[in-house]
């Protein structure tokens, strides 16, 4: 209680590994958004094939396997040709290495599409009530074109996953 507060010392800030870690995350994220956009759970692991700069994916390899609960990180030059779903993360091409039964996957595909094309269709409708766009707050209209286009960007990811099956 009686030390002094201890004081920033910005010349200490290393903005390459900031850089690094910032990377790492984005590709653990990748990683996980894969898994929830299979129905995969967090507890089984999966292996992982990724693209990208070979020395950096070796490098975050341990780290992704650890902290995407991965069984292993198969590090390669460019991605096989499969029906699952690549994941952006930097310049990495990240894919989980799993079978698929693709007529579950395309029904499950169907059914969230029809989900989202329902939601889709409330939001617009909403927004193409003029009443509804003059009396309410400009924070709600903001907010329903926000989800409007959330829904929208997720219904054209699952719209070309879809495709990539058929």
């Amino acid at each position: 209680m009686l030390e002094v507060y201890p004081k920033s010392q910005p010349q200490k800030i290393d903005a390459a590994s900031d850089a690094w870690v910032a990377l790492l995350k984005q590709a653990v994220d990748a990683c996980r958004s894969l898994r929830g956009e299979m129905n995969i759970s967090p507890a089984q692991r999966v292996p992982l094939i990724a693209a990208g700069n070979l020395d950096e994916l070796q490098d975050f390899a341990p780290y992704l396997k650890a902290l995407a609960k991965l069984s292993d990180v198969e590090v390669v030059a460019e991605l096989p040709e499969a029906d699952a779903p690549v994941a952006l993360a930097g310049d990495f091409k990240l894919m989980l290495k799993i079978e698929i039964d693709v007529a579950a996957e395309k029904e499950r595909l169907g059914k969230e599409i029809g989900r989202l094309q329902g939601e889709v269709t409330k939001a617009q409708a909403k927004l193409g009530n003029a009443g509804f766009v003059e009396r309410a707050p400009a924070a709600v209209v903001e907010q329903e074109k926000e989800r409007l286009s959330g829904f929208s960007a997720t219904l054209e990811k699952l719209e070309a996953q879809l495709a990539k099956l058929k």
